[in-house]
């Protein structure tokens, strides 16, 4: 399992906009530092990779990211979303992509 202290670790700065997340599996955000949604509770952690951000967010509370989004610096994006399946696999699939002020 990859936590949020160990992003750098895995060389996860260096996704952008076009990588596939399909390897990388559940990431645990272990010291979410900020309140993406208003509800009052820390749930999401921004890091700075060479070629994008990226933004992970715990939307169910249960310590693990359930969407990512990547944003380059030449103003791609794409999202992410963390998917849990019936049969017990699970996989990130995009969700958006696109150019910021295009």
């Amino acid at each position: 399992m990859v936590t949020s202290g160990d992003l750098s670790g895995l060389d996860l700065p260096n996704l952008d906009t076009h990588s596939e997340l399909s390897a990388i599996g559940a990431v645990e955000l272990a010291h979410p530092v900020q309140d993406i949604d208003g509800d009052g509770r820390l749930d999401t952690v921004t890091t700075n990779g060479e070629r994008a951000m990226h933004v992970w967010t715990d939307l169910d509370d249960d310590g693990y990211a359930d969407h990512v989004t990547l944003v380059d610096q030449g103003g791609d994006y794409a999202a992410w979303e963390f998917r849990h399946h019936p049969d017990g696999t699970t996989e990130w699939v995009r969700t958006d992509s696109g150019r910021l002020g295009g």
